[in-house]
Protein backbone atom coordinates (compact mmCIF):
# COMPACT_ATOMS: atom_id res chain seq x y z
CA UNK A 1 0.00 0.00 0.00
CA UNK A 2 0.92 3.86 -0.22
CA UNK A 3 4.07 4.86 0.54
CA UNK A 4 3.06 8.66 2.17
CA UNK A 5 3.09 8.75 6.04
CA UNK A 6 3.26 12.25 6.87
CA UNK A 7 6.03 15.07 5.84
CA UNK A 8 8.96 15.03 7.88
CA UNK A 9 9.01 16.94 11.33
CA UNK A 10 11.80 19.16 9.78
CA UNK A 11 9.93 19.74 6.59
CA UNK A 12 6.94 20.69 8.27
CA UNK A 13 9.14 23.40 10.74
CA UNK A 14 11.30 24.47 7.75
CA UNK A 15 7.98 25.08 5.12
CA UNK A 16 6.06 26.60 7.96
CA UNK A 17 8.76 29.63 9.26
CA UNK A 18 7.53 32.18 6.76
CA UNK A 19 3.95 31.91 7.26
CA UNK A 20 2.26 32.87 10.87
CA UNK A 21 -0.70 30.40 10.29
CA UNK A 22 1.71 27.89 9.23
CA UNK A 23 3.76 28.10 12.14
CA UNK A 24 1.24 27.78 14.53
CA UNK A 25 -0.57 25.00 13.19
CA UNK A 26 2.88 23.35 12.18
CA UNK A 27 4.04 23.85 16.10
CA UNK A 28 0.75 22.68 17.12
CA UNK A 29 0.91 19.29 15.13
CA UNK A 30 4.72 18.36 16.57
CA UNK A 31 3.30 19.23 20.40
CA UNK A 32 0.10 17.14 19.94
CA UNK A 33 2.20 14.22 18.51
CA UNK A 34 5.73 14.41 20.57
CA UNK A 35 4.07 15.51 23.98
CA UNK A 36 4.84 12.15 25.70
CA UNK A 37 8.72 12.13 25.73
CA UNK A 38 8.32 15.53 26.79
CA UNK A 39 6.37 15.05 30.21
CA UNK A 40 8.41 11.81 30.69
CA UNK A 41 11.77 13.36 30.55
CA UNK A 42 9.85 15.86 33.23
CA UNK A 43 8.93 13.59 35.50
CA UNK A 44 12.32 11.46 35.47
CA UNK A 45 13.31 15.33 36.71
CA UNK A 46 11.42 14.44 39.48
CA UNK A 47 8.38 17.09 38.66
CA UNK A 48 5.25 16.10 39.92
CA UNK A 49 2.23 14.78 37.73
CA UNK A 50 0.94 18.22 38.10
CA UNK A 51 3.80 20.08 37.56
CA UNK A 52 5.15 18.00 34.65
CA UNK A 53 1.64 18.70 32.86
CA UNK A 54 2.31 22.94 33.83
CA UNK A 55 5.73 22.56 32.37
CA UNK A 56 4.76 20.34 29.29
CA UNK A 57 2.04 22.90 28.12
CA UNK A 58 4.63 25.79 29.00
CA UNK A 59 7.11 24.80 26.77
CA UNK A 60 4.99 24.44 23.84
CA UNK A 61 3.50 27.94 24.85
CA UNK A 62 7.40 28.54 24.57
CA UNK A 63 7.99 27.03 21.22
CA UNK A 64 5.18 28.93 19.58
CA UNK A 65 6.51 32.62 21.04
CA UNK A 66 10.04 31.75 20.28
CA UNK A 67 12.06 31.57 17.15
CA UNK A 68 12.26 27.48 17.41
CA UNK A 69 11.16 27.22 13.81
CA UNK A 70 13.73 30.19 12.63
CA UNK A 71 16.74 28.31 14.90
CA UNK A 72 17.05 24.45 13.73
CA UNK A 73 19.94 23.07 10.82
CA UNK A 74 18.62 19.37 9.88
CA UNK A 75 22.69 19.01 8.92
CA UNK A 76 23.09 19.24 12.97
CA UNK A 77 21.03 15.86 13.78
CA UNK A 78 17.85 14.23 14.31
CA UNK A 79 14.76 16.11 15.21
CA UNK A 80 14.51 14.18 18.35
CA UNK A 81 17.91 15.79 19.65
CA UNK A 82 17.22 19.10 18.47
CA UNK A 83 14.01 18.87 21.06
CA UNK A 84 15.26 17.24 23.94
CA UNK A 85 18.11 20.13 23.43
CA UNK A 86 15.47 23.09 23.02
CA UNK A 87 13.87 21.52 26.65
CA UNK A 88 16.87 21.42 28.32
CA UNK A 89 17.15 25.13 27.20
CA UNK A 90 14.05 25.94 28.12
CA UNK A 91 14.00 24.66 31.48
CA UNK A 92 17.65 25.98 32.47
CA UNK A 93 16.34 29.08 31.19
CA UNK A 94 13.20 29.89 31.91
CA UNK A 95 12.17 26.98 34.96
CA UNK A 96 15.07 25.83 36.80
CA UNK A 97 15.87 29.42 38.32
CA UNK A 98 14.44 29.81 41.88
CA UNK A 99 10.74 31.73 41.84
CA UNK A 100 10.12 31.15 37.73
CA UNK A 101 6.91 32.19 37.17
CA UNK A 102 4.66 29.29 35.64
CA UNK A 103 2.97 30.05 32.38
CA UNK A 104 1.24 26.41 31.41
CA UNK A 105 -2.26 27.63 32.33
CA UNK A 106 -1.33 30.27 28.86
CA UNK A 107 -1.18 27.14 26.90
CA UNK A 108 -3.84 25.19 25.29
CA UNK A 109 -2.35 22.93 23.05
CA UNK A 110 -3.61 19.71 25.00
CA UNK A 111 -6.67 18.74 27.02
CA UNK A 112 -4.76 16.57 29.55
CA UNK A 113 -8.55 15.30 30.68
CA UNK A 114 -8.40 13.71 27.18
CA UNK A 115 -5.16 11.56 28.09
CA UNK A 116 -3.56 9.33 30.73
CA UNK A 117 -0.04 10.78 31.06
CA UNK A 118 0.74 8.74 34.17
CA UNK A 119 -0.26 5.54 32.48
CA UNK A 120 2.17 6.79 29.21
CA UNK A 121 4.82 7.20 32.10
CA UNK A 122 4.17 4.12 33.68
CA UNK A 123 4.67 2.09 30.70
CA UNK A 124 8.17 3.50 30.61
CA UNK A 125 9.19 1.14 33.34
CA UNK A 126 10.22 2.66 36.91
CA UNK A 127 14.15 0.81 35.94
CA UNK A 128 14.89 4.14 33.79
CA UNK A 129 16.29 6.40 36.01
CA UNK A 130 17.58 8.79 33.12
CA UNK A 131 15.41 11.35 32.13
CA UNK A 132 17.36 11.00 28.44
CA UNK A 133 17.01 7.67 28.60
CA UNK A 134 12.92 8.13 29.65
CA UNK A 135 12.50 10.64 26.43
CA UNK A 136 14.33 8.23 24.08
CA UNK A 137 11.97 5.33 25.55
CA UNK A 138 8.86 7.35 24.56
CA UNK A 139 9.74 9.22 21.49
CA UNK A 140 10.10 5.19 20.59
CA UNK A 141 6.85 4.33 21.80
CA UNK A 142 5.46 7.21 19.94
CA UNK A 143 6.87 6.81 16.70
CA UNK A 144 5.48 2.86 17.22
CA UNK A 145 2.18 4.22 18.09
CA UNK A 146 1.59 6.75 15.18
CA UNK A 147 2.60 3.58 12.68
CA UNK A 148 0.15 1.64 14.89
CA UNK A 149 -2.42 3.99 14.91
CA UNK A 150 -2.25 4.55 10.90
CA UNK A 151 -2.33 0.93 10.28
CA UNK A 152 -5.42 0.74 12.10
CA UNK A 153 -7.19 3.55 10.25
CA UNK A 154 -6.18 1.71 7.45
CA UNK A 155 -7.77 -1.31 8.24
CA UNK A 156 -10.77 0.32 9.02
CA UNK A 157 -11.68 2.03 5.67
CA UNK A 158 -10.81 -1.04 4.10
CA UNK A 159 -13.50 -2.67 6.49
CA UNK A 160 -11.54 -4.75 8.09
CA UNK A 161 -11.97 -3.17 11.90
CA UNK A 162 -13.19 -6.93 12.96
CA UNK A 163 -10.20 -8.52 11.86
CA UNK A 164 -7.81 -6.03 12.47
CA UNK A 165 -9.24 -6.14 16.13
CA UNK A 166 -8.75 -9.81 16.67
CA UNK A 167 -5.38 -9.89 14.78
CA UNK A 168 -3.88 -6.84 16.21
CA UNK A 169 -2.13 -8.71 19.29
CA UNK A 170 0.11 -10.59 17.07
CA UNK A 171 1.72 -7.81 15.53
CA UNK A 172 5.53 -8.00 15.99
CA UNK A 173 4.45 -10.81 19.14
CA UNK A 174 5.17 -14.76 18.51
CA UNK A 175 1.78 -16.58 18.96
CA UNK A 176 0.88 -18.97 21.44
CA UNK A 177 -0.04 -22.43 20.55
CA UNK A 178 -3.57 -22.37 19.83
CA UNK A 179 -4.09 -18.41 19.37
CA UNK A 180 -4.31 -18.51 15.39
CA UNK A 181 -6.92 -21.60 15.65
CA UNK A 182 -9.00 -19.07 18.56
CA UNK A 183 -8.73 -16.19 15.77
CA UNK A 184 -9.66 -18.13 12.97
CA UNK A 185 -12.43 -19.40 15.21
CA UNK A 186 -13.44 -15.93 16.02
CA UNK A 187 -13.39 -14.50 12.44
CA UNK A 188 -15.05 -17.74 11.03
CA UNK A 189 -11.83 -18.54 8.69
CA UNK A 190 -9.13 -20.72 8.48
CA UNK A 191 -5.45 -21.51 10.46
CA UNK A 192 -4.01 -21.01 7.14
CA UNK A 193 -5.85 -17.28 6.20
CA UNK A 194 -5.09 -16.19 9.64
CA UNK A 195 -1.45 -16.65 9.45
CA UNK A 196 -1.63 -14.73 6.07
CA UNK A 197 -2.97 -11.66 7.73
CA UNK A 198 -1.26 -11.71 9.97
CA UNK A 199 2.00 -11.79 7.89
CA UNK A 200 0.96 -9.07 5.68
CA UNK A 201 -0.03 -6.65 8.39
CA UNK A 202 3.44 -7.10 9.79
CA UNK A 203 4.64 -6.31 6.38
CA UNK A 204 2.28 -3.12 6.48
CA UNK A 205 3.47 -2.25 10.03
CA UNK A 206 6.88 -2.67 9.30
CA UNK A 207 6.32 0.08 6.54
CA UNK A 208 4.80 2.57 8.57
CA UNK A 209 7.53 2.71 11.16
CA UNK A 210 10.02 3.03 8.85
CA UNK A 211 8.01 5.81 7.34
CA UNK A 212 7.19 7.46 11.05
CA UNK A 213 11.09 7.10 11.22
CA UNK A 214 11.48 9.03 8.34
CA UNK A 215 9.32 11.97 8.71
CA UNK A 216 12.06 12.30 11.77
CA UNK A 217 15.67 12.68 9.62
CA UNK A 218 15.97 14.87 6.67
CA UNK A 219 18.23 12.58 4.95
CA UNK A 220 16.68 9.18 3.65
CA UNK A 221 19.89 7.82 4.05
CA UNK A 222 19.62 8.16 7.50
CA UNK A 223 16.59 6.07 7.84
CA UNK A 224 18.54 2.82 8.29
CA UNK A 225 20.67 3.74 11.08
CA UNK A 226 18.07 5.47 13.03
CA UNK A 227 15.54 2.31 12.94
CA UNK A 228 18.68 0.27 14.30
CA UNK A 229 19.01 2.68 17.14
CA UNK A 230 15.01 2.45 17.74
CA UNK A 231 15.21 -0.84 18.05
CA UNK A 232 18.34 -0.80 20.41
CA UNK A 233 16.24 1.78 22.66
CA UNK A 234 13.20 -0.45 22.98
CA UNK A 235 15.43 -3.49 24.08
CA UNK A 236 16.62 -1.30 27.05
Amino acid sequence: MGGVFSPTQWSVVLAARSDSVRRREALEQLCTTYWPPIYGYLRRRGKSPSDAEDLTQSFFLHLIESDFLDRPDPAQGRFRGYLVGALRHFLSNHFEREGAQKRGGQATFLDWSELDPEREFAALGQSQNDPGEVFETSWALTLLGQALRKLEAEQVEAGRARQFAVLKPYLSATPSRGDYDQAAHALGTSRTNVAVWVHRLNQRYAELVRLAVAATVQNPAEVSEELRHLLTVLRR
